[in-house]
This record gives structure tokens, sequence and C-alpha cells, in this order.
């Protein structure tokens, strides 16, 4: 075994034939496997360059890499680098291994233009001290499906349809309505071809987990798709009868009403006795819509992190609510460019101008404290409570309140 303490570290990209290799440590960071159905699944998504291994004493102990993506910020979209397959072998782990990785991995979206990254946390001690902030929440819940009563249900009519489709017509069908959807809703991100065959509509065994093979609906009004629904039946039963377990993997449409009905339709499917679902958004419609939302024990987590790595860039891509100006003193311990004054003029709809500044500050901010306000998931005000912010000068948090409001709650669905 090599000594992490005297043996050269060194990071490279792996080969494009080294691929399978190159994930090996992940299977014990994680102590679960990686399958070849998994492995041949991923690998049309995976750009070899975008991807680093540490080697200690010439023995590959670690893995990063990432997906380069679009996401989309309040009034457009930022490039955003998808930090993914994050892992150090469990012999060679507090060595530094994962910062100069990650400082790798920044660097490299940095070079491809992507000021943002974003990342799915395993846990959220790890990123906090990378400077990665709360971008959007997610929200879950298991229900009993008896429990799923609206108060004013949608009747039958003339004109929607909703149907079960193959992966086929539903590799056609879905993405243009969760374009639509990622088009007006921030922290959303782009899914490639691949990424929805490959990964999401697909019903590979590996993927099931004991959860049932997977089903997918589709809802049309006047025969033009509407929203879809993507979802497990797990088959069981006890001696009182059917106590199926559906899981909503991902449900969405581009208008309320056939939102409200695709949700009527896997809560009314027979067989089933209790529906669970996972990466909601937060708030969740069904709050509104059922006559006990209580009931249904939701649950909100942290959803997707984000990390600024380029802070004039990142504050300029997005529009704000409203014109005002707000200089921000922002600390930020790992990329020093980030840190200092930075005055914020805000023009509404209108591109914002991000410049250096002298003039006194007017709030105090961290920079993971920046990327939980940046698309609308917390207000500065909760970030204030929370000793996150410090306002400066009085009126400041109200003005910056005001201008980093989101037209629409931040959500992301998209597992990488």
């Amino acid at each position: 075994m090599t000594d992490p303490s005297t043996d050269e570290i060194t990071l490279r990209s792996p080969a494009p034939d080294e691929m399978r290799e190159a994930f090996a440590p992940l299977m014990p960071a994680f102590a679960s496997d990686f399958t070849e159905a998994e492995f041949a699944a991923e690998r049309p998504l995976i750009d070899p360059e975008r991807f680093v291994n540490a080697f200690v004493g010439g023995e590959r102990v670690a893995t990063g890499g990432a997906f380069g993506m679009r996401m989309t910020v309040p009034g457009g979209e930022i490039g955003a680098s998808g930090i993914t397959a994050i892992g150090v072998r469990p012999d060679h782990t507090r060595r530094g291994l994962l910062r100069r990785m990650m400082d790798w991995l920044w660097d490299d979206a940095r070079a491809r233009d992507e000021p943002v990254a974003v990342l799915i946390a395993s846990e959220a001690a790890i990123y906090q001290r990378f400077g990665y902030g709360v971008g959007a929440l997610n929200s879950r819940f298991e229900v009993d499906r008896s429990r799923l009563v609206f108060r004013q249900p949608m009747p039958p009519r003339d004109g929607v349809r909703i149907r079960m489709i193959d992966i086929d017509e539903a590799a056609t069908v879905f993405p243009p309505i969760y374009d639509a959807l990622r088009a007006i809703t921030p922290g959303t991100l782009t899914r490639e071809g691949a990424r929805w065959r490959n990964i999401i509509l697909s019903d590979e065994e590996w993927m099931r987990r004991g959860d049932g093979p997977t089903y997918r609906a589709v809802i049309e009004v006047d025969g033009v798709p509407r929203g879809y629904a993507l979802y497990r039946v797990k088959s069981e039963w006890t001696d009182r009868g059917p106590a199926g377990r559906l899981l909503v993997q991902e449900l969405a449409a581009v208008d309320p009403e056939s939102e409200q009905r695709l949700w009527q339709f896997v809560s009314s499917i027979d067989l089933v006795g209790s529906v669970t679902a996972w990466r909601g958004p937060v708030p969740h419609p069904l709050q509104f819509w059922l006559q006990e939302p209580r009931r249904l024990g939701l649950t909100t987590i942290d959803g997707l992190w984000l990390r600024i790595l380029d802070l004039p860039t990142t504050l300029a891509a997005r529009t704000y609510a409203g014109e005002g100006t707000v200089v921000l003193e922002v600390t930020d311990d790992l990329i020093v460019a980030n840190a200092g004054r930075w005055h914020l003029t805000a023009r509404g709809d209108q591109p914002a101008s991000v410049e250096r500044t002298t003039a006194e500050p007017d709030l105090a901010i961290d920079i993971g404290a920046l990327a939980s306000i940046y698309l609308g998931a917390f207000r500065v005000a909760d970030l204030v409570r929370a000793g996150q912010v410090t306002e400066l000068r009085p009126g400041a948090l109200r003005i910056a309140d005001v201008l980093f409001t989101s037209p629409r709650a931040p959500f992301s669905n998209t597992m990488f």
C-alpha cells in the first residue's frame, strides 16, 4: 500500500480506453458496485478530458469529473460544470486529494466558459468547505394513497387524454416539455439525448434497485402533449390485499391543469397502497391541491449545490427584480479573484453590470451564501437571520432582498 505522506501526488485525465479503470476508486469510496451495465449507460455521456484521477505513488486512488451543461438563471442561462463521480479511496482520504481535484475541475470549467459549478452532494459537510451553497431545494414525500384526496378534482373532459407510451415515443415527447419548463425555471439543467435515453427513460435492471419497472405516461390536450409522468411500481401483497408502492420519478407539465390531472392519474392507479415522490419542487403544488396536505409528510432537503467560480460573470448573467445598486463585500478563501468589493447595478430585465469598487460596502457576504441567494432559493433576509450575511448600511438589506427575488422558485431534478 502506498504512503500518501511520502509518495508523489499526480493528477491526470484518463485516456479514452482507461475510463473503466478511472472509476475504480469510486467503488470503495461509496461502498457500492459500478457494474458493466451502468458503465455502458454512462460512457456516451463522458468526455475523458473532463475527468481526472489522482495518483499516489503511481496508484490510482481518487476520481473526479464533470459534465458540460447549461443552467437556467432568472432572465437567462449560464454555462455550468456539473461536478460528478467524486470519490477518494478510504485509505487515502484527508490528504488533500479532493481539494486538488476540485481545483483541477474548477480551472477546467473556467477554461470552458462555465462560471459556475453545480453538484448533488453526498454529504453537505464535504462541499460547504469548498464554498458551495444550496442553490435549489427539493422536496419528497411518502403517503398512503387513500390520503391523496383533491379539493377540486379535475373532471374528465373532451380532448384530454392520458396514455401510456414506450421509451421510443417518450424520447421524442418528453424532452420538449422539459425544455419548455427549463426555459422559465432557474436551476434547471440541460439534458442531452443520451442522458434522456440511457439514464432518465431507461429501465435496466440495475436501475430498479428493488422499486419495480418504470412506466411512462403522457397527457395530451387536443392531441398536443402537455405533460408527462415517469414512475415505478413495486408490486406487493399482504393478507389484506394489494399494497403496491408507486414511486414518482418525475412529473412535469406546462400548465397547472395538466399537472394536477397527472397527479390524479398516478394516485388512482389500482393495486397501489402508497405513493412516494422524490426530487419535487418547493413549494409543491400538491400542498395547494389536496384537502389535507399535511398527510403528505412533505420534507424539504438540499437539492442542487452551487459554486460561483467567476463572480462578475455569474452575477451579470441573470436579471434582477427592478432597478437598484448594492455593494457587496465578498469573502472567498479558495478563489481569490472572487473576494473583495463588488458594485452590482441592476437594471430590471436588462443586463446588470458588476464591477470592482472601493466604495463602502452595503452587505458582507460569504461566497457560499451568495450562491444560496443567486437563483432565489433563499432570501437575503434568510441569510441575515442565519448570520451568513451582515447588513453594513441601513436599508441595504431591503434593496438586495428585492433585487435577488426570482420570478419562479429554483428547481433541479436532474441527477448527474
